[in-house]
């Protein structure tokens, strides 16, 4: 995602291509499982989606028609799918809504023959984004008809059609349209077959005909028409905001697609699926500011507490998740847990984000005057950034910058925890609040992590996987930008990012030593440094390394993340990270040749704790 104003941020890894390519060859590993279990019972087919580019949308909204050089489409989009396929072997890709350099992903050969299939050998099943085909059509005017609509997915081998609740006679192109294109001959019987053949092979893989159960009536659209949207098994779900926002029926109605199997609540209520929610929550948290070792805070120094704003009490897991929820833990009952008797616990909402004209400031404002320290949890949620709902303003949604301001006001010290699916622009906070936690989404953990951080039970270690702009007009901002012809600035305003990529401090300081650099072969090195826990913590640092070509035939990124180390030290402890640097780390895309090449010369290896805060650096020269 490289535009914070896109809606479907908050399902992103960030903009970084390399950070998301790890992210999401382990994810997909994960869900497909590796050798022997590939497939078997306990994994499924993972799908990467969305290919490609739809994170950089034009003016931020989602599915717009989006234009890219060949250069720029290899170096920043392609690398994490060409991971998921090469590395991964991901069983299942999704073309993106839009239309990219004049041509619809869904029909776009350039994009799923000649760079998926013949490039980087993917051999699985292709399914479409929901409607998409049927847009070819009604949108974008790639296609007259609906049998030409599915003629043109299928001939860049679209196998399978995602139209939600569409009708099979009259609102699917892989329904009546296709059935009648083929009788006629407008659809060449044979696109039809390598479709329904790469469908079967993936059911096949999956095992799903090894039991020789019959298909259920209602699951199917050939045998029962529209039954399946009446005949369903109703599934109870909590009212969450995600509930009310997508509808009443909308996750009843996925649920009737499924068939769990018999133990399939006993996998999913496993307690040790809870000690992991609570791990990944706590190294996830980053600390953004911490101005005069505002934290952690002291229990033993305080006798009341006061936490503030709307989503200091709400259930938050982002968009597209379960509400069937196995339990959430607030940040509210997360500090209440953490401090038990000992702490009085205040309470006021302040403002709300779902009626953005309901607010009862003077209350939190009360309630922070009698408090030792105000715990102030702001952000967005499910209803202001999802799919589909853009922004054309990134600062905090409502009156919640009122809140803030007014509880500052009161002099009592402010700590301000965010919770949220996009980069957010806080530049008064920043400048005023002297400790901000950021969360993003942190799943049914999230009080406990929050207060583990708060209090010093967790030293945070998380950082940023996006750069933070000051106001929407920094936008594009993103930290591997092409260097540029001019020095570039903006009137009385700051060029730089409010938080740049990879930003997050600890507890604890970390001292960089010893950098040893070693060319291996004229596209390979070696890099090796000494990391010390500096501080009284033990704590957790990301290592981050970064590449930048000193001199190129083409104008090369500034810096672009190359690989990364995430290691935990005790006080005082040091350790040595290495690093093995391959062609990737030095190439870029050549648009005469199609190749990446690796010209000879000078590159800077540059290792810090962020984009932007580089601790050591050396010149490597490659032949």
């Amino acid at each position: 995602a490289r535009d914070p104003r896109w809606g479907r941020t908050e399902e992103s890894y960030g903009e970084d291509p390399y950070l998301v390519s790890r992210i999401g060859v382990a994810f997909i590993k994960g869900l497909q499982g590796t050798g022997e279990q590939r497939f078997d019972e306990s994994h499924i087919i993972a799908t990467a989606k969305h290919y490609i580019a739809d994170g950089e949308p034009i003016a931020g909204l989602n599915g717009s028609a989006f234009d890219v050089s060949e250069r720029t489409l290899h170096e920043i989009h392609l690398p994490s799918f060409k991971a998921a396929v090469e590395e991964a072997h991901v069983g299942s890709i999704m073309p993106a809504h839009h239309s990219l350099n004049g041509i619809p992903c869904h029909s776009n050969t350039h994009i799923m023959d000649d760079i998926l299939r013949d490039t980087f050998g993917f051999d699985g099943l292709v399914v479409s984004d929901n409607n998409d085909i049927f847009n070819l059509m009604q949108f974008m005017r790639a296609a007259k008809t609906w049998a030409e609509a599915a003629r043109l997915s299928l001939e860049v081998g679209i196998d399978t059609e995602l139209a939600w609740e569409r009708s099979w006679d009259t609102g699917r192109a892989y329904g009546a349209p296709l059935e009648e294109g083929v009788k006629n001959g407008a659809i060449p019987a044979a696109l039809l077959d390598r479709a329904v053949k790469n469908v079967l092979r993936a059911k096949f893989q999956l095992g799903l005909f090894d039991d020789g159960s019959e298909v259920v009536a209602w699951q199917d659209y050939e045998m029962s028409g529209d039954k399946g949207k009446t005949d369903y098994q109703v599934v109870m779900y909590s009212d969450s905001i995600r509930g009310r926002d997508l509808g009443m029926d909308y996750f009843n109605q996925l649920d009737r697609l499924t068939n769990p199997r018999e133990n399939a609540g006993e996998i999913l209520n496993d307690p040790a699926h809870n000690k992991m929610a609570l791990e990944v929550a706590r190294k996830a948290i980053i600390l953004l500011k911490n101005e005069g070792n505002t934290l952690p805070l002291n229990r033993a120094e305080l006798s009341r507490i006061a936490v503030i704003g709307p989503n200091a009490d709400e259930e938050l897991l982002g968009g597209y998740a379960t509400p069937n929820v196995r339990y959430f833990v607030s940040v509210l009952d997360g500090i209440r847990n953490h401090v038990g008797d000992e702490v009085g616990v205040l309470f006021a909402e302040g403002v709300s984000l779902e009626d953005l004209e309901r607010e009862n400031i003077i209350e939190a404002v009360s309630i922070a005057q009698k408090s030792d320290v105000a715990v102030v949890v702001v952000g967005g949620n499910e209803i202001t950034c999802k799919e589909n709902e853009d922004r054309d303003d990134l600062g905090l949604v409502g009156q919640q910058q009122a809140l803030v301001e007014a509880v500052y006001a009161t002099g009592t010290p402010v700590v301000v925890v965010l919770l949220h699916g996009r980069p957010l622009a806080i530049e008064w906070i920043k400048d005023h609040v002297p400790a901000i936690l950021d969360g993003w989404y942190l799943g049914q953990e999230t009080g406990n992590a929050v207060a583990d951080v708060l209090f010093g039970a967790v030293n945070p270690g998380g950082k940023l996987p996006m750069t933070v702009p000051r106001n929407v007009g920094q936008v594009p901002i993103y930290y591997n930008m092409m260097r540029a012809g001019r020095p570039g600035r903006y009137f009385q305003s700051k060029a730089e990012p409010l938080f740049p990529f990879g930003h997050g401090l600890s507890y604890t300081t970390f001292s960089y030593s010893n950098l040893q650099t070693h060319a291996t072969s004229s596209t390979s090195a070696t890099v090796s440094l000494d990391i010390q826990n500096a501080g009284d913590h033990p704590g957790d640092e990301v290592v981050q390394l970064y590449v930048s070509d000193e001199y190129s035939s083409v104008v090369r990124p500034i810096m672009e993340l190359k690989r990364f180390q995430r290691i935990a030290l005790e006080a005082g402890e040091k350790r040595t990270v290495t690093f093995t640097l391959e062609k990737d780390a030095f190439a870029f895309y050549d648009e005469k040749t199609k190749a990446w090449i690796v010209e000879p010369g000078d590159f800077n290896i540059m290792i810090g704790s962020s984009s932007a805060d580089i601790r050591i650096s050396q010149m490597l020269h490659m032949k």
